[in-house]
């Protein structure tokens, strides 16, 4: 501010500085000289009392100042007619370029440190100060080697709760089953899962369970996990009855027993610490001598433009295709190419920690409830209670990642590790063992390949696992290969095929699958396209067995959201002609209805009945949604089946319900609008319909949400939402955020104005409290009016005034009133005469 207001003051007073010559010139007692530069006493003043200015990075070599970056400020005194560096203050900012921490340094001792006569003050061979008395600007001026890359950054912490307040979310699934047999007898079964999390910003107890055999004399119930977990600033703690998954969570646990484990979790492996694998592993680093565009080309193909100002940058590589290939970058600057390299992209699908990010690790343990085991020898081991310790890790060196566990129980020290390597852009390897001090082992690993001109792909696995006389887990013996041939890229006509087999050897079983699928017609009907598939299955555990089976159908698409399906199949030595339908509905409870036919046209036995079928639907509602089948079978029995899910949340004195459970938190909007109203809620890109006063929208924990109010193309009211329109949150597990937003509900009213006595109201202005309008000469008007608030009136002396109450109630979007009598007005023609005073 005070550089500002000095330049300011030497502008208006018009003062120059000027250079003169010892030799030519005698400087008088009064008025000072810095490096052969007359300042004025008043300039000399502030100069001794310290003055801030701008410091820029200037990049050596470059023959213009436009390009600069402001990256601080410093401050500068005039101490025995010297100038000095009294301190530096950088301020750097995103996108631009970012001095090394050896010139960050040596800019930071710089204290009372003096401009030489050239008013330079070097700091190394590759940086300088030089400030230009003449012009008072101060440059940073740099070789490329004293600037760092600014790299992008491929984490994020998402921040504090904005669940302020006790909230709680319960999500559901409910199944009920019923198979009505040919001789009269029927079985029901049904269950019902409920997963509970109470949540105070941060911390939140979940607690899961299921009932079964609800409404039997069988009715049972289980509790599979109950903890408490805390995951904020990258790292998170887990106690209480922890389920596999959260003692598995970042390394592989493949040997531990069925029970029940009492104990505690902690780690950096947290949800609040979002990492983005979308970047190359190989950062792509460009250098810029001024603002400029970077151009990433792949075979002659533009992928990419991008704008950088002065120095070395890192490319954003998240929108590259994934895999492993060579791009060109091309640097242009005033538009013209300054350089051109080849860089290498190294993108995959991360399951796993990748490379630049920190090695994840975990400690784990408790008290762990053995359940009863049955060997494959027929031995029965009790259940016990054991004493459980672990530790797992991950990380990942550029393509390359890992994950590994090691840990104790029931007087066996197991270790455990998994890879995963890109052997290149078209083959991946994966493999995961184990190794108990029982002598228990156990190796599983698979190769995928692309192979070249990318019309099809081969993959194989393994699986063997030998068990000493401790572990409780079953051995394996399982290696199975695979293969699909596009063969449309050799011509559009030839279609798909794929193939598989598997030989498991533990239990002395084979099989072998292959399908083959055709598109036969595409157009403005429809698309009609061909199925065709068999399986031939060994087993040789008890006795030698082979079943073969096969099919082949018709699939017809139709334009308006439905398919027809028709085809043959082999199956039990019968052959079985099959019909399908589905159709599909948008904005209605019922979304799908489908209906299925089948008869036996050869190879029945016996007094079956030759048809069965059955009909199915899908419904959404805004409390739950699921699905309801019936079918019957060929030998007479009827099967029923019923599902539905949803979410129950409520906050404070405000609960909602939801049929849709795809999170454990989420956002209670309380529009307090009719039943009829309808708005729209748009949360990061996707919209949701609401209805009514109040809504329940679960949504994913550990994540920021921008949330923004609407009015619905699906109404014909209009609302005005006046407060808490957009709102950003962020959302732990069970935060349910209530958003209260101000809503009136709008209608555009049309009309004729008039005085008791019917005169018409010309040409005045008539208002309500959200607006105001003015008749034309028939006297009519338009205005907007709040739905809940139905008047206007006409002021028409200084303190009189009419109104007229509107019957909108029943309005939606616009409405004609017709003739409004303004009550309280006599006449409009004697008011004019006697004077009136009204506004135009």
């Amino acid at each position: 501010m005070l550089y500002n207001h000095l330049q300011k003051i030497l502008n208006t007073l018009g003062i120059v500085l000027f250079t003169v010559s010892n030799s030519t010139f005698a400087v008088t007692s009064h008025i000072s000289q810095i490096g052969g530069i007359i300042i004025p006493k008043a300039f000399d003043s502030a100069l001794r009392d310290g003055m801030a200015i701008p410091l820029f990075l200037h990049l050596d070599g470059v023959q213009n100042n436009q390009d600069d970056q402001r990256i601080g400020t410093v401050s500068i005194l005039l101490i025995n007619n010297a100038i000095h560096v009294h301190q530096v203050t950088l301020e750097e900012r995103d996108n631009n370029s970012s001095i090394n921490e050896k010139t960050r340094h040596e800019l930071s001792t710089l204290k009372q440190t003096a401009f030489d006569q050239n008013f330079v003050i070097r700091l190394s061979q590759n940086a300088r100060l030089y400030l230009n008395f003449q012009q008072l600007t101060l440059q940073l001026i740099v070789r490329q080697q004293a600037l760092q890359t600014h790299l992008l950054s491929r984490s994020d912490d998402i921040g504090k709760s904005s669940g302020e307040n006790i909230s709680h979310t319960i999500s559901y699934n409910l199944g009920i089953y019923n198979n009505q047999m040919r001789d009269g007898k029927n079985n029901t079964s049904s269950y019902l899962s409920m997963n509970n999390v109470t949540a105070l910003r941060e911390h939140h107890i979940a607690i899961d369970g299921t009932l079964y055999g609800i409404g039997t004399n069988r009715q049972q119930k289980e509790i599979y996990k109950a903890m408490y977990e805390r995951d904020f600033a990258g790292y998170r703690f887990a106690g209480g009855m922890l389920d596999t998954w959260n003692m598995q969570s970042l390394g592989p646990i493949t040997a531990i027993t069925s029970g029940k484990i009492y104990g505690i979790s902690w780690g950096n492996n947290a949800n609040s610490t979002v990492f983005d694998s979308s970047y190359s592993t190989l950062p792509v680093v460009v250098f810029l001598p001024s603002a400029g565009e970077v151009h990433l080309s792949r075979d002659g193909k533009l992928l990419s433009v991008q704008n950088f100002g002065m120095g070395s940058h890192e490319v954003d590589t998240r929108g590259l295709p994934y895999g492993i290939y060579d791009i060109s970058t091309e640097v242009i600057v005033n538009g013209q190419t300054v350089s051109k390299t080849i860089q290498r992209i190294n993108k995959f699908f991360a399951h796993t920690r990748g490379a630049g990010m920190p090695v994840g690790w975990q400690i784990w343990g408790g008290s762990m409830q053995m359940n009863a085991w049955s060997t494959e020898n027929g031995e029965k081991l009790r259940a016990k209670n054991t004493v459980l310790m672990g530790l797992s890790a991950a990380g990942g060196v550029e393509s390359f990642s890992w994950m590994a566990t090691g840990y104790n129980y029931n007087a066996l020290t197991i270790g455990e590790a998994q890879l995963s390597w890109p052997i290149a852009s078209y083959m991946t390897l994966s493999m995961q063992n184990m190794l108990s001090t029982d002598r228990s082992w156990s190796s599983t690993s698979s190769l995928s390949a692309t192979l070249p001109g990318g019309f099809s792909s081969v993959w194989f696995s393994q699986d063997k696992a030998i068990i000493g006389n401790r572990l409780r887990r079953n051995g394996s013996d399982n290696r199975a290969i695979g293969a699909s041939l596009n063969l449309n890229a050799i011509w559009p006509l030839l279609g798909t095929i794929s193939g598989s087999y598997n030989d498991d050897r533990r239990y002395r079983s084979h099989y072998f699958t292959s399908d083959y699928t055709q598109s036969l017609y595409n157009g403005q009907y429809g698309s009609l396209g061909m199925r065709a598939g068999i399986q031939r299955y060994e087993s040789g555990y008890n006795g030698n067995r082979i079943r073969t089976e096969k099919y082949i159908g018709l699939d017809f698409t139709l334009p308006l959201g439905g398919w027809l399906r028709t085809g043959l199949t082999h199956q039990n030595g019968s052959t079985i002609a099959n019909l399908s339908a589905q159709k599909y509905f948008q904005g209605s409870v019922i979304r799908t209805v489908g209906a299925n036919l089948s008869r036996a046209i050869s190879g029945t036995s016996e007094d079956n009945d030759t048809f069965s079928g059955g009909a199915w639907t899908k419904y959404e509602t805004r409390y739950s949604s699921g699905t309801l089948n019936i079918n019957s079978g060929m030998d007479g029995y009827i099967n029923t089946n019923l599902t539905a899910s949803g979410s129950i949340g409520w906050v404070g004195k405000h609960i909602a319900a939801s049929g849709n459970s795809e999170g454990n938190a989420g956002v209670i909007f309380n529009t307090d609008v009719n039943d009829e109203g309808k708005l729209t809620a748009r949360i990061n890109g996707r919209t949701f319909q609401l209805s009514g006063k109040q809504n329940y929208i679960p949504l994913e924990p550990y994540n920021r949400y921008d949330v923004e109010i609407n009015n619905s193309k699906d109404s014909l009211d209009s609302y005005d939402i006046v407060s808490d329109r957009k709102t950003a949150l962020t959302l732990y597990p069970g935060n349910l955020v209530l958003i209260r937003p101000s809503v009136r509900q709008m209608v555009t009213v049309f009309g004729r104005m008039h005085a008791e006595d019917g005169t018409l109201l010309t040409h005045v202005q008539i208002n309500n409290h959200i607006g105001k309008t003015t008749t034309d000469s028939n006297g009519e008007f338009i205005i907007d009016i709040d739905k809940n608030y139905p008047d206007i009136d006409f002021i028409y002396r200084k303190n009189k005034s009419c109104e007229a109450s509107l019957d909108i109630q029943h309005a939606r979007g616009a409405i004609w009133v017709g003739d409004i009598v303004c009550q309280g007005l006599k006449t409009y023609t004697a008011t004019l005469s006697a004077g009136s005073v009204h506004e135009d």
